[in-house]
């Protein structure tokens, strides 16, 4: 885990907003590395007994529509991490090594973030919180919940996304997957404002490409296009806190919004050769989140 710099002055005020992800833990270390000092308050979604429904009841939903891989993987990613948390911190008190990739509970306690779970980011309890501790950004990354008008207005500089595509292409909840199904060449990640409620369409403030090799697993992408967007928010939040105004329009008409995938859409993939995770590359996210190993990209 990345030491807290003791005595350093806040320079803006961060809410962070993401969902636990073992595929995201080095883009979210990474994002504690730079700005751990300045984030003042996460919020983390809570998956399982909100709207989306109780974990059989989306596990069921998600049988019937992804198929079982897809649903296998996304419930893997999901609900690993605080399995290996829970073992990351015996170990820690075993050994006194922290880990290399230490969980979101965990980066808000170090830094002295306020942690809360909400499974409605524009709840009045949540809109609270964020009005105390009065932010500059808002920075969401990885988060499954649609910012509202009152929300998207609460930070005085911007509200901004991290987005696993290279914008306006492939707007949606899964583009990664996308990318590798369609075999694209290259893709990366976007650092947009959130302006209005439509989904991955604000102002680009930042963009990094990234080359995809066809045999690269989707846990892999994802992995490294979040690692690209964390790498470019320093210079994003940079330029905006110069000129609010910053970014270029996206023209929504030269991409698309691609949901999930069906059931049959995800047969044809797996048919042609797409690769939802390797399990090497899990084993070593999962090591260096235990502490056993060092994580390296």
């Amino acid at each position: 885990m990345p030491s807290a710099t003791e005595n350093r002055p806040k320079t803006r005020t961060i809410v962070f907003c993401h969902i636990d992800s073992l595929c995201c833990l080095p883009a979210l270390n990474a994002v504690f590395a730079e700005f751990g000092n300045d984030i003042g308050l996460v919020l983390s979604s809570r998956r399982f007994g909100s709207s989306h429904g109780t974990f059989w009841e989306q596990t069921t939903a998600g049988f019937r529509r992804f198929g079982i891989p897809l649903n296998l993987w996304l419930g893997f990613d999901l609900i690993s991490v605080p399995i290996v948390a829970f073992f990351a911190r015996w170990l820690s008190r075993v050994t006194g090594r922290p880990p290399a990739l230490a969980t979101m509970p965990e980066l808000a306690r170090h830094y002295g973030a306020r942690f809360v779970e909400t499974s409605d980011v524009n709840s009045a309890e949540t809109l609270a919180a964020i009005r105390a501790c009065a932010p500059d950004f808002i920075v969401v990354m990885n988060f499954d919940q649609i910012l509202q008008p009152p929300l998207i207005g609460l930070p005085k500089v911007a509200a901004l996304n991290v987005h696993p595509s290279l914008l306006p292409k492939l707007r949606g909840p899964c583009p990664v997957l996308w990318a590798q199904a369609r075999q694209d060449r290259v893709s990366g990640a976007t650092v947009h404002a959130i302006e209005d409620r439509t989904i991955d369409a604000g102002r680009i403030i930042a963009q990094v490409e990234v080359p995809i090799d066809g045999a690269t697993s989707v846990g892999e992408l994802t992995t490294q296009f979040f690692s690209a967007g964390a790498r470019a928010l320093p210079a994003a939040l940079a330029r905006l806190s110069a000129d609010r105004t910053a970014g270029r329009p996206q023209q929504l008409s030269d991409g698309q919004y691609l949901g999930y995938p069906t059931a049959l859409q995800m047969k044809d993939f797996r048919r042609a050769g797409l690769r939802l995770c390797r399990l090497r590359h899990a084993a070593h996210l999962v090591s260096a989140a235990l502490g056993v190993t060092r994580w390296k990209p």
